[in-house]
C-alpha cells in the first residue's frame, strides 16, 4: 500500500459555539458559518486544506448527529461512511477515540491527524510540509504528537505547551501544559522561549493512540473495544454505541490522554496560525476600512464610528453614528449590540437569554 494511503484526517466538527451567537446557533454552529465572507464556512475552508494533503477516501468528518445534514450540505461531496455521528456532546476525548476504533477497522497502520475545524491556517504549503512530517514520524514512533506555535505576544486565551530539551528526530518531549495563564504568566512564558501556544492539532498512529488511551480512558476504551472488535455489522456498532455513549465522562483529549501520557511529543508548526474563539478573533483577522471597522455581511453607512465589526442579514442597510470597538451582530430574530472585546459581558448576555427565554433564540 502507498504510505500516503495510510494516512487519514478527523475534523472534529461538533461543537455548539456559543462564544459567536447570535451567528452561531445550535441549530447551525460557529463552524458551518462563513464569518469571513469568503463564501465557504470554517468547516469548507478545513475540510479543502486537508484535501490537498490527505487522500480524500481518507477524511472523515467527526460531528454531533444533529449536524450530519449540515456537514452532507456543506460536504456534498464526502459519502456518509465518512461521516462519525457523536449521539451526545461529551467532549473531544470520547470523539476522538470512537474516530479512532472507526479508522482501525478500516486501516490498522493509519496514522491520523485530529484537526479542529474552527482554525485559520495562514501559510497552507507550509502547513502541508508539517503535517505530512509529522504522520511521518508518528508511522515510525509510538508517540503522540501535537502541534506548537512560537508564542508572538503574551495570549492569555491559549493554552501553552513547554517542552524539555529532549527530542526525537525533531520532535521535542512535552515537559508542562498550562491552560490559558494569567498575563503575567503568558508574558513570562512568552520570554522564556520554552513555551508555545498549544494548537489542538494531534497526530498518531491509530495503534498508539488506542494503546495510551486503554491506560488512561479505560472506561471509554473498554466499551468501544468490545463494540468494534466483536460487532462486525457496522449498523449494530452504531446501536451499540449509541446506547453506551451517554454514559461516556465529558472530557476533553487534553485532559483525557495529552496531558496526561508519558509519550507526547511536540512540532513546532512554521506556518501562521489562528484559534477562532471568539468575536475579537474574527475582527483581528479581517480586512478592515480606514476607520478600522469590519463589515462582514450586509450594507453599512458609519459616521464618526471605528474599530467596530458588524454582521447583518444581507439587503440591509445599517447606519452606525458616534461608535467605537462594538460588536454588532444582527440575525432575523436576535439583535446584539455590545463592545465587541468584553467576552465576560457577551457570555453574561448569553446566559442571560438563556435563563429568561430558554432555547428560542439560541
Amino acid at each position: 500500500m502507498n504510505m500516503k494511503q495510510n494516512n487519514y484526517c478527523v475534523i472534529m466538527a461538533g461543537g455548539i459555539g456559543s462564544r459567536f451567537w447570535p451567528q452561531s446557533r445550535v441549530k447551525r454552529p460557529k463552524q458551518f458559518v462563513d464569518f469571513f465572507g469568503t463564501g465557504k464556512s470554517l468547516l469548507q475552508q478545513t475540510y479543502e486544506r486537508f484535501s490537498r494533503i490527505i487522500p480524500r477516501d481518507n477524511i472523515i468528518v467527526s460531528t454531533h448527529s444533529d449536524y450530519s445534514d449540515l456537514v452532507r450540505e456543506q460536504l456534498p461531496e464526502i459519502p456518509v461512511t465518512q461521516i462519525l455521528h457523536e449521539p451526545a456532546h461529551k467532549g473531544t476525548a470520547p470523539s476522538m477515540a470512537f474516530a479512532a476504533y472507526h479508522i482501525r477497522t478500516l486501516n490498522p497502520s493509519a496514522n491520523i491527524v485530529m484537526a479542529p475545524a474552527d482554525q485559520i491556517i495562514f501559510d497552507e504549503e507550509r502547513f502541508a510540509e508539517d503535517i505530512h512530517n509529522a504522520l511521518a514520524y508518528v508511522a515510525q514512533h509510538d508517540n503522540l504528537v501535537t502541534v506548537g506555535i512560537r508564542p508572538t505576544h503574551p495570549e492569555t486565551r491559549y493554552g501553552y505547551i513547554q517542552i524539555s530539551h529532549e527530542a526525537e528526530d525533531g520532535f521535542s518531549k512535552i515537559k508542562t501544559f498550562t491552560e490559558k495563564p494569567e498575563y503575567e504568566f503568558a508574558r513570562i512564558f512568552v520570554e522564556s522561549g520554552e513555551f508555545f501556544w498549544n494548537t489542538g492539532l494531534f497526530i498518531w498512529n491509530v495503534n498508539t493512540i488506542i494503546d495510551t488511551m486503554t491506560k488512561l480512558l479505560p472506561e471509554v476504551n473498554t466499551r468501544l473495544n468490545n463494540i468494534f472488535c466483536k460487532e462486525p455489522d457496522r449498523d449494530k456498532r452504531r446501536a451499540a454505541l449509541y446506547e453506551c455513549y451517554e454514559s461516556f465522562p465529558n472530557i476533553s483529549v487534553d485532559y483525557a490522554v495529552i496531558e496526561r501520557a508519558s509519550n507526547v511529543y511536540m512540532q513546532i508548526g512554521s506556518f501562521g496560525w489562528a484559534d477562532m474563539g471568539r468575536w475579537d478573533d474574527i475582527y483581528r483577522y479581517s480586512s478592515k476600512d480606514a476607520e478600522n471597522n469590519v463589515v462582514q455581511s450586509g450594507t453599512v453607512e458609519f459616521y464618526n464610528s471605528r474599530n467596530n465589526l458588524v454582521t447583518t442579514t444581507e439587503g440591509k442597510l445599517v447606519i452606525l453614528q458616534d461608535l467605537d470597538g462594538y460588536l454588532i451582530s444582527d440575525t432575523k430574530d436576535v439583535l446584539v449590540i455590545c463592545k465587541k472585546d468584553e467576552d465576560d459581558d457577551f457570555k453574561k448576555f448569553r446566559t442571560n437569554v438563556m435563563l429568561k427565554h430558554g432555547e428560542e433564540y439560541m
